[in-house]
């Protein structure tokens, strides 16, 4: 963060103390969040490419994270991830849990503080189906097949052909093709009846809850202490590990409130809580940033059944889901320091000294400014300053930005998957904390390096913000595609690599799957044309 966003970001939390946050959300300008995914049945594990945006006022929203999650019928989220938002923009994928049952879910996207400002504009959903083959949803023994009778088309949606066979071209024309349109050319959903967005509005009763934390540089860690046991002394640490990783530190508020404010670190896998000398950590847990709605009374999620005859066609529909799609993240990887103004006396590659089997015989035989004494038994290290005068205390001990409270267990250590060693030798402050010196290990792959997890310490596995990505080629059109074409999406107007609909006619190249697919005209979020074709089996 540069000079000139860090006076920003304290301006804006200036703003924050000075205002009550329930009047600062009264005021804020409501985000229009829209997304669009290319069709709405899917199998575990495969990825749902969505676009997606925030606006505010017609200009890019102020939020820079947007989250994706899934919601099941019992009003339970069984998915969250969190994307980076690029100018209001973004464009990414889902990766459907392996785990969860087959069923209907309702895919909804929002910023943090979206909703809370205008549950209408903040908070759109539609939705999914899933099916997990190992988790198969109920039959009807009785129906003759819910692929066998496809809608009628729209008339002025014209097809070349309501039967095409594979390796074919299809053309479809319309006299309503223009810029302001798009055009969805997806497998048929027959479990689903409606395929566009539901309104916050008709779906939840009352106001979505949560707390108003606008992410205005990245993603805000929230987390509750027991408001019975609080301590607002106490020193919490959270550290996220991963290809990049670093350190943060906060005090509870009076009702328990702590909040570690990430910022730009986006590549990290698991996060560490710990109390200050490795505390208990009972009372502690993480807070899901997503909002918290109840479903009004009268909606329902419309039930899933499949009949016996189903089953060629989700056999087609499952060799689909594993089309691999290429692709590219947008930034490289730029790891930061891991604890931000740490700036080391003297850096270590140990990989340029003898390796020996413990912390404390490294630092004995190669590092001058760090001395490892014996008190009551255990194993402390001390720093010696510029004047070579010794410290009284242990430094701040770090792996990979973990705080390491424990001395004798760090001095035991094989370093064997450490890769450096950087070392402070003068007094430190951590935020308000003082320290007498640094010592930060860092390891080979960012991830502790196999150090024991402190005994009281809370550890969440969870990815770090998912970063815009940039496709290799055109995704759905399958103009490059020469043999085994298992596409269930042909067209998407949202995919960066589409083709402009250019005229009254577009013409696709029919895949290898014996299919009904579904051809969707939208315009202004609503489906205003609509028609239907087959893929005839192979002989």
């Amino acid at each position: 963060m540069n000079r000139f966003d860090r006076l920003k970001y304290f301006a804006v939390i200036g703003c924050l103390l000075l205002l009550p946050l329930s009047l600062y959300a009264q005021n804020a300008m409501p985000e229009t969040v829209e997304f669009s995914i290319p069709k709405n049945i899917f199998f575990t594990g495969e990825k749902v490419w969505i676009r997606a945006s925030a606006y505010q006022n017609e200009k890019p929203s102020s939020s820079q994270v947007l989250y994706a999650e899934l919601l099941n019928r019992e009003n339970q989220s069984v998915y969250l991830s969190k994307f980076l938002l690029e100018k209001g923009e973004l464009f990414h994928f889902l990766e459907i849990p392996k785990d969860i049952p087959s069923d209907h879910y309702l895919l909804r996207v929002f910023t943090r503080i979206s909703p809370l400002v205008d549950l209408d504009k903040g908070l759109k959903q539609q939705f999914v189906t899933i099916f997990n083959p190992k988790t198969p949803p109920a039959i009807a023994e009785d129906h003759p097949g819910f692929f066998e009778n496809l809608p009628k088309s729209d008339t002025d949606l014209s097809l070349s052909k309501p039967l095409a066979k594979a390796g074919e071209e299809l053309s479809i024309r319309s006299n309503a093709f223009k810029e302001s349109t798009k055009l969805f050319v997806k497998v048929y959903n027959p479990y689903l009846k409606k395929s566009e967005a539901l309104s916050s509005s008709s779906i939840y009763a009352g106001q979505a809850q949560g707390e108003f934390l606008p992410e205005l540089f990245g993603p805000i860690v929230a987390a509750q202490i027991d408001p019975r046991t609080v301590d607002t002394t106490k020193v919490y640490f959270l550290s996220v590990h991963g290809m990049e990783s670093a350190l943060y530190t906060d005090r509870p508020d009076e009702k328990g409130k702590l909040y570690f404010d990430i910022g730009g670190l986006k590549h990290w896998d698991f996060m560490i809580a710990q109390a200050d000398q490795n505390g208990d950590m009972l009372d502690f847990e993480f807070l899901s940033p997503a909002v918290r709605t109840e479903f009004a009374s009268g909606f329902s999620f419309p039930e899933l059944k499949i009949s016996p005859n189903d089953q060629p066609f989700l056999q087609d529909l499952l060799i689909s889901s594993g089309v691999q799609t290429f692709y590219t993240e947008k930034y490289e990887q730029e790891p930061i320091p891991v604890v931000t103004g740490f700036v080391a006396d003297r850096t270590f590659l140990l990989d340029d000294y003898t390796r020996f089997e413990s912390v404390e015989t490294v630092i004995k035989e190669y590092v001058p400014m760090v001395s490892v004494r014996a008190r009551q038994g255990k194993k402390e290290f001390r720093s010696v300053n510029e004047f070579g005068n010794t410290f009284t205390g242990n430094p701040l001990m770090l792996v990979d930005g973990m705080p390491v409270f424990d001395s004798d267990q760090l001095a035991a250590f094989n370093p064997k998957n450490f890769e450096k060693l950087e070392v402070l030798s003068r007094v430190f402050y951590l935020n308000d904390q003082r320290y007498e010196g640094v010592m930060s290990f860092s390891s080979y792959q960012s991830n502790v390096g196999g150090f024991p997890l402190p005994t009281n310490a809370f550890f969440r596995q969870t990815p770090g913000i998912q970063v815009p990505v940039q496709l290799e080629q055109e995704t759905f059109g399958g103009s490059s595609i020469n043999r085994g074409d298992f596409r269930s999406v042909l067209f998407w107007s949202n995919d960066p690599k589409a083709s402009k609909l250019n005229g009254d006619a577009l013409n696709l190249k029919i895949p290898d799957l014996s299919l009904p697919f579904e051809v969707e005209l939208w315009e202004n979020g609503e489906v205003i044309r609509r028609a239907y074709f087959r893929v005839q089996s192979p002989d």
